[in-house]
Protein backbone atom coordinates (compact mmCIF):
# COMPACT_ATOMS: atom_id res chain seq x y z
CA UNK A 1 0.00 0.00 0.00
CA UNK A 2 1.55 3.17 -0.83
CA UNK A 3 1.93 6.11 1.38
CA UNK A 4 -0.97 8.32 -0.29
CA UNK A 5 -3.30 5.01 -0.38
CA UNK A 6 -2.56 4.95 3.74
CA UNK A 7 -3.17 8.59 4.39
CA UNK A 8 -6.19 8.24 2.13
CA UNK A 9 -7.69 5.37 4.25
CA UNK A 10 -7.18 7.71 7.50
CA UNK A 11 -9.37 10.55 5.74
CA UNK A 12 -6.14 12.55 4.97
CA UNK A 13 -6.32 13.83 1.48
CA UNK A 14 -4.67 16.96 1.20
CA UNK A 15 -7.45 17.93 -0.32
CA UNK A 16 -8.39 21.63 0.37
CA UNK A 17 -11.81 22.68 2.27
CA UNK A 18 -13.02 25.83 3.18
CA UNK A 19 -15.60 27.22 5.09
CA UNK A 20 -18.44 28.57 3.45
CA UNK A 21 -18.33 26.00 0.36
CA UNK A 22 -21.07 23.95 -0.62
CA UNK A 23 -20.19 20.04 -1.09
CA UNK A 24 -22.51 16.73 -1.75
CA UNK A 25 -22.66 14.11 1.06
CA UNK A 26 -24.41 11.17 1.14
CA UNK A 27 -28.34 11.90 2.27
CA UNK A 28 -28.27 8.99 4.73
CA UNK A 29 -25.07 10.13 6.57
CA UNK A 30 -27.04 13.28 7.59
CA UNK A 31 -29.02 13.13 10.61
CA UNK A 32 -32.30 14.89 10.90
CA UNK A 33 -33.68 14.25 13.84
CA UNK A 34 -37.51 15.73 13.93
CA UNK A 35 -37.87 13.25 10.89
CA UNK A 36 -38.50 10.46 13.59
CA UNK A 37 -41.02 12.26 15.52
CA UNK A 38 -44.29 10.06 15.09
CA UNK A 39 -46.01 13.39 13.82
CA UNK A 40 -43.88 13.46 11.04
CA UNK A 41 -43.81 11.24 7.94
CA UNK A 42 -41.50 9.42 7.18
CA UNK A 43 -38.04 10.93 5.67
CA UNK A 44 -37.38 9.90 1.64
CA UNK A 45 -33.70 9.01 1.84
CA UNK A 46 -32.04 11.17 -1.65
CA UNK A 47 -29.02 9.90 -2.96
CA UNK A 48 -27.33 12.72 -1.92
CA UNK A 49 -27.46 15.92 0.06
CA UNK A 50 -25.85 19.58 -0.17
CA UNK A 51 -23.89 20.74 2.85
CA UNK A 52 -22.44 24.00 3.87
CA UNK A 53 -18.95 23.57 5.74
CA UNK A 54 -19.27 25.43 8.80
CA UNK A 55 -16.02 24.72 10.53
CA UNK A 56 -12.59 27.28 10.44
CA UNK A 57 -10.54 26.45 7.68
CA UNK A 58 -7.59 25.99 10.70
CA UNK A 59 -9.30 23.40 11.83
CA UNK A 60 -10.30 21.65 8.10
CA UNK A 61 -6.71 22.32 6.94
CA UNK A 62 -5.26 20.33 9.90
CA UNK A 63 -4.95 16.51 8.37
CA UNK A 64 -5.26 15.68 11.70
CA UNK A 65 -8.94 16.36 12.90
CA UNK A 66 -10.91 13.88 10.21
CA UNK A 67 -14.61 15.65 10.66
CA UNK A 68 -15.78 18.50 9.72
CA UNK A 69 -18.64 20.71 10.65
CA UNK A 70 -21.48 21.27 8.70
CA UNK A 71 -25.48 22.50 8.17
CA UNK A 72 -27.68 20.22 5.64
CA UNK A 73 -29.63 22.66 3.14
CA UNK A 74 -33.28 21.77 2.05
CA UNK A 75 -34.76 22.77 -1.07
CA UNK A 76 -38.02 22.79 1.13
CA UNK A 77 -37.65 26.28 1.83
CA UNK A 78 -41.88 26.25 2.96
CA UNK A 79 -40.03 24.49 6.11
CA UNK A 80 -37.40 27.09 6.89
CA UNK A 81 -37.77 28.37 10.92
CA UNK A 82 -36.08 31.04 12.32
CA UNK A 83 -33.15 29.08 13.15
CA UNK A 84 -32.45 28.47 9.77
CA UNK A 85 -30.99 30.91 6.36
CA UNK A 86 -32.71 31.51 3.35
CA UNK A 87 -30.53 31.49 0.48
CA UNK A 88 -31.39 31.94 -3.18
CA UNK A 89 -31.48 29.89 -6.62
CA UNK A 90 -28.06 31.52 -8.14
CA UNK A 91 -26.40 32.13 -4.87
CA UNK A 92 -23.26 29.91 -3.89
CA UNK A 93 -23.87 28.09 -7.05
CA UNK A 94 -27.22 26.72 -6.18
CA UNK A 95 -30.11 26.15 -8.83
CA UNK A 96 -32.98 26.05 -6.60
CA UNK A 97 -33.79 28.33 -3.41
CA UNK A 98 -32.75 26.67 -0.55
CA UNK A 99 -32.43 26.78 3.56
CA UNK A 100 -29.47 25.92 5.21
CA UNK A 101 -30.48 23.87 8.69
CA UNK A 102 -28.57 25.98 11.25
CA UNK A 103 -30.27 24.03 13.69
CA UNK A 104 -29.14 20.78 12.65
CA UNK A 105 -25.28 21.69 12.64
CA UNK A 106 -23.13 17.76 12.68
CA UNK A 107 -19.79 16.91 12.16
CA UNK A 108 -19.25 14.28 9.39
CA UNK A 109 -16.19 12.77 7.74
CA UNK A 110 -14.18 14.88 5.38
CA UNK A 111 -13.66 11.78 3.46
CA UNK A 112 -17.79 11.62 2.87
CA UNK A 113 -17.32 15.24 1.01
CA UNK A 114 -17.74 14.20 -2.68
CA UNK A 115 -15.63 15.49 -5.21
CA UNK A 116 -14.84 19.39 -5.06
CA UNK A 117 -16.92 21.95 -3.96
CA UNK A 118 -19.97 22.91 -5.81
CA UNK A 119 -20.10 26.51 -5.27
CA UNK A 120 -19.30 29.16 -2.22
CA UNK A 121 -21.43 31.56 0.14
CA UNK A 122 -20.30 35.11 -0.03
CA UNK A 123 -18.90 37.31 2.92
CA UNK A 124 -22.02 39.06 3.40
CA UNK A 125 -24.37 35.79 3.69
CA UNK A 126 -21.83 34.15 5.56
CA UNK A 127 -21.94 37.06 8.15
CA UNK A 128 -25.85 36.40 8.26
CA UNK A 129 -25.14 32.66 8.82
CA UNK A 130 -23.05 33.53 12.13
CA UNK A 131 -25.53 36.16 13.03
CA UNK A 132 -28.06 33.18 13.36
CA UNK A 133 -25.57 30.73 14.66
CA UNK A 134 -24.93 32.81 17.46
CA UNK A 135 -28.36 33.83 18.35
CA UNK A 136 -28.92 29.76 18.02
CA UNK A 137 -26.12 29.24 20.53
CA UNK A 138 -27.74 31.95 22.92
CA UNK A 139 -24.75 34.05 22.15
CA UNK A 140 -26.64 37.24 20.62
CA UNK A 141 -30.02 38.52 20.18
CA UNK A 142 -32.01 36.88 17.47
CA UNK A 143 -31.67 39.18 14.77
CA UNK A 144 -34.59 40.38 13.28
CA UNK A 145 -35.86 38.44 9.70
CA UNK A 146 -35.55 40.65 6.75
Amino acid sequence: MSIKNAFSRLGITGRKIQRGEIYLIADALIVLPETRLPSRPERELHENRLVLILQTDFDNDTPLYPTILVAPLSHRVDLQDQRDFKLSAGQAGLEHDSIVQLGLIQPVLKIDLQGEALGRVDDIAMNDIDAVLAANLGLIERPRPR
